[in-house]
């Protein structure tokens, strides 16, 4: 069976038919090199998933949205990631993994041994690039859902707005593993360091409001592993990974 492309719809209605930005115009018709009339997939990011057509070949192309297809659950699990914010490529990797392995949110953090600082201009093209990449990331895993990705926040402002069952921060010093917490019965969030780690006023900080340091096992974790590495285990403990869902 041929690849069917997915595409990303925001309200999408059956029957509607929707211009599509150049951008992605220029994606179907010029690098895909799909045809008047082709086949696409079109989700809407709240967990519905609907047959569509490709109508025209130029920058001005346009979709037709045809029948639900399939309505996708909510995640058996809602977790938070909140990422320390490290360079470029690193980032990058990390957000598309996250998609790909079930955070429902992502908050990206400056915290204070950030090597990336930003001002509010620089930070609004940053979180317009990174919505990019969790769009694309959720079309190409196959998710309905459309994870929220907030735009990114010095770290200390944000410390006690987290109103969930489970607040966790990896600490490769932690006594605590995360097999050893009980199932949450709420949100989870899972707060991840940029490449230098925390700062003591960091990790202090943190225990102060609530936050539960953890280890994922015996080997510190480059910043871009370590996030994707715990949601995995998250969703293996207490997720959609559980061999009993």
């Amino acid at each position: 069976m041929a690849h069917i492309p997915r595409i990303y719809l925001p309200d999408a209605t059956a029957g509607e038919e929707r211009p599509l930005s150049p951008t992605l115009s220029h994606h179907l018709t010029r690098v895909l090199r799909l045809g008047d009339g082709a086949r696409l997939f079109a989700f809407d990011g709240r967990g519905h998933e609907f047959d569509a057509r490709l109508l025209g070949t130029k920058r001005d192309a346009t979709v037709r949205v045809g029948t639900l297809r399939r309505t996708e659950d909510a995640p058996r699990l809602d977790v938070e990631l909140w990422a320390g914010i490290s360079r470029r490529t690193r980032m990058e990797w990390m957000l598309e993994k996250a998609v790909e392995l079930g955070v429902a949110t992502i908050r990206p953090v400056l915290c204070e041994r950030s090597k990336t600082r930003l001002d509010d201009a620089q930070a609004a093209r940053k979180h317009e690039h990174w919505q990019a990449i969790v769009r694309s990331a959720t079309a190409q895993c196959g998710r309905a859902w459309l994870p929220d990705l907030s735009p990114p926040r010095p770290l200390v402002s944000l410390w006690e707005h987290a109103p969930c069952d489970i607040r966790l921060f990896l600490s490769p010093g932690a006594g605590v593993a995360l097999p050893s917490l009980p199932a949450p019965k709420g949100r989870v969030a899972l707060l991840v360091g940029p490449e230098s780690g925390f700062s003591e006023l960091e990790t202090r900080r943190a225990s102060e409001t609530g936050w539960q340091a953890i280890k994922l096992g015996p080997r510190i974790l480059r910043a871009e592993t370590a996030g994707p590495a715990a949601l995995a285990a998250i969703q293996a403990l207490w997720g959609d990974w559980r061999v009993d869902t």
